[in-house]
């Protein structure tokens, strides 16, 4: 797996001093898996150089990383087309996790803001309200929908619905391709558009 950091001195591995020459060495090679991505970068900030880095067809998954904790940023850096949004805080453990999950193609946020990021978008409200009966959700389905909504990982849904981890793997896989969502965050926001967390 092919990674490049545009974090400064935070990690040392092949590295990009800007956004600038992060997205040229994305350009320049196509085995880049995931680009590990500072909000706050000279020449070009880490939030345009990932909307930049959509455009190239062979663009890497994202993670911003950054020690701004805000979750203006982290709506941002999603609706940028970031996968995963961690503070510099995070353990190495945490970082090596996050580059396997999103290069594996899944979405992570790093735990101690995915409460406020779900907050934000609850405290905001829904332009309009989603109605989900056009996704055709069984019952059990919208059940893990509501408590994606409610920022639990599979294995609190596990233990709250009584449910064994495989089964609730399968459910998250067939509510994320209902509902269209590409992530976990996704369908959070649209639990909560739906009035359901």
């Amino acid at each position: 797996m092919q990674v490049v950091t545009a974090i400064g001195q935070w990690v040392r591995s092949p590295e990009a001093a800007d956004g600038r020459q992060l997205l040229d060495a994305v350009r320049r090679d196509p085995r880049i898996d995931v680009a590990l991505v500072d909000i706050r970068m000279p020449v070009l900030d880490g939030l345009h150089a990932t909307r930049e880095m959509a455009a190239i067809p062979h663009a890497p998954a994202v993670i911003i990383v950054t020690t701004f904790d805000d979750d203006a940023y982290v709506l941002d850096a999603i609706a940028s087309g970031a996968r995963g949004f961690l503070l510099k805080r995070s353990s190495a453990q945490d970082l090596l996790s996050a580059v396997r999950t999103v290069a594996a193609g899944g979405a992570i946020l790093s735990a101690e803001i995915t409460g406020a990021v779900l907050e934000r978008v609850r405290s905001t409200g829904p332009a309009t309200r989603v109605n989900l009966a056009a996704y055709q959700l069984t019952a059990r389905e919208t059940d893990v929908l509501t408590l994606i909504g409610a920022g639990l990982n599979n294995d609190e849904i596990a233990k709250s619905l009584h449910l064994s981890m495989s089964t609730v793997k399968t459910h998250v896989a067939n509510v994320l391709a209902k509902t269209g969502s590409r992530d976990r965050v996704r369908a959070a926001i649209l639990a909560i558009q739906a009035g359901l967390s």
